[in-house]
């Protein structure tokens, strides 16, 4: 199976967005106003940042994104369950 990398400018409201902060990684949750809550920084090993990021999204049933230059974003992994198809 083929997948195919899924990149936004804003991710939807509630996800977890993984970041730089200079030398460490930093965890974000998106606001309904496109805005980023920080949950945590600091974390010198990516890795570990990941690791995190993966919980809190699987926790919530959100999606993980991780910061790709300025304002844009991709999909690391997919907890969201899909939306039913209107009938």
């Amino acid at each position: 199976m083929f997948r195919r990398t899924v990149f936004t400018a804003r991710p939807p409201d509630g996800d977890y967005i993984l970041s730089p902060t200079g030398f460490t990684w930093g965890i974000g949750r998106s606001n309904v106003d496109g805005s980023l809550m920080q949950m945590t920084t600091g974390e010198r090993e990516k890795n570990v940042a990941l690791a995190t990021l993966f919980m809190l999204a699987d926790r919530d049933g959100a999606d993980a994104w991780e910061t790709v230059g300025t304002g844009s974003y991709w999909l690391v992994k997919r907890y969201r369950s899909p939306q039913p198809t209107p009938r």
